[in-house]
């Protein structure tokens, strides 16, 4: 009897550890099961409804073609990421410095910044996409995820947006509605472009895709982009140099400093706008998506550019015409007091009359539009 309480003892206990090494093993690959059920939960919560893939990616992509198109992804959204710190800081510079621009000029800013931000979540979202949720996934680097919203469509909302103001300002200076007009159909048409973009990769988002409307839609988005930036800063170019010969004294300085910023800015949009389309059309690989993920960030620091540089031009108007009571209202000086704080900053007045020419107005006061007393932005 007490030998067999002992063996029965010993079995038991035996029993009972390959009993709980069995259960432990059982446990361990239902775990690991509804681990990777949770994970093909999570990724396809985020995958299912938002990627439609018709074309299937190459079967045996080399180490070059995964090199170039992981890396020119990796760079735009740095560079995304750095204009988007440009911007932020433009902004700053912007509502402390301009309190007293209108309503409608304040909410065009606020509206270009939270579309910005939108885009930049968009693409980091895309970026989780290809290197962190499916890392090791060569295949999901040529899915484009949410690529149909961040870079045709919002960027194409972001550059129209911007466009129209431009054109509204050269209408504002020099009375042309045909410019006006042109622009405003070029912004238009573009947009368009972005929003069939959109359309086209949203029923097929593959990198590898190049249907002939896909094509056609890129060519409308980013060639109409480059075109009406070209007309823009042509018409500002010209109106500003024809504005310059009525100039008097040192106020050419300023519309100098005014055509080469127009001609910088709306060259570097343009530049970029077709640089992307090239490396679309010619490059199967990443590299149009540089350009193409970090455009909307050109076309909203131009504006915020465009805006701020109003504290440099009323800073040398000042220093110019100190004391110049022909130019300048007497009771209205440029300061900026202190060490050079923006919080201390009030812009002079910037106005100029005209010598009898064509193209004075009725009111014989030539106005290059932008600076206004305490810096207000108005036409």
């Amino acid at each position: 009897m007490p030998y067999w309480r002992a063996v029965s003892l010993a079995e038991l206990h035996h029993l009972l550890i390959v009993s709980n090494l069995r259960i432990f093993i059982v446990f361990g690959i239902f775990d690991r099961v509804a681990e990777a059920d949770r994970y093909t939960g999570v990724k396809a919560l985020f995958t299912s409804d938002m990627v439609h893939v018709v074309t299937p990616p190459p079967t045996n992509p080399s180490r070059d073609d995964i090199i170039w198109l992981a890396g020119p992804r990796f760079i735009g959204i740095l560079f995304n990421w750095s204009l988007l710190g440009i911007l932020t800081t433009q902004l700053y510079i912007y509502y402390l410095n301009f309190p007293k621009d209108s309503r409608i000029i304040k909410g065009l800013v606020c509206i270009i910044y939270l579309l910005d931000w939108a885009q930049t979540c968009s693409a980091t979202y895309d970026a989780f996409q290809w290197f962190v949720w499916g890392w090791g996934d060569v295949s999901g680097l040529y899915d484009l995820y949410s690529g149909f919203l961040n870079i045709p469509i919002l960027s194409s909302v972001i550059a129209a947006i911007v466009q129209i103001f431009f054109g509204w300002r050269i209408w504002k200076f020099s009375q042309s509605t045909v410019i006006f007009g042109l622009v405003i159909l070029l912004a238009l048409l573009q947009l368009g472009g972005g929003f069939a973009v959109g359309i086209v990769l949203w029923q097929d988002s593959s990198e590898v895709s190049r249907s002939s409307a896909l094509v056609s839609a890129v060519g409308v988005r980013l060639a109409g982009s480059g075109f009406v930036d070209t007309v823009i800063a042509v018409s500002m170019t010209y109106f500003l140099v024809r504005s310059k010969t009525q100039a008097i004294g040192h106020m050419n300085s300023v519309i100098t400093r005014l055509i080469r910023l127009t001609i910088e800015t709306g060259t570097l949009t343009a530049i970029a706008a077709i640089i992307d389309l090239i490396f679309f059309l010619k490059e199967h690989n990443g590299l149009h998506q540089v350009s193409g993920v970090i455009l909307c960030k050109l076309y909203s620091n131009t504006l915020l550019v465009l805006f701020n540089n109003r504290m440099v031009l009323s800073t040398q108007a000042s220093s110019n015409f100190a004391g110049d009571t022909n130019n300048f209202y007497p009771e209205s000086n440029g300061t900026n007091s202190g060490s050079g704080a923006l919080e201390s900053f009030t812009p002079a007045p910037v106005q100029l009359r005209t010598i009898g020419s064509a193209t004075s107005t009725s009111k014989g006061v030539w106005s290059i539009g932008i600076i206004r007393e305490s810096g207000e932005f108005e036409g």
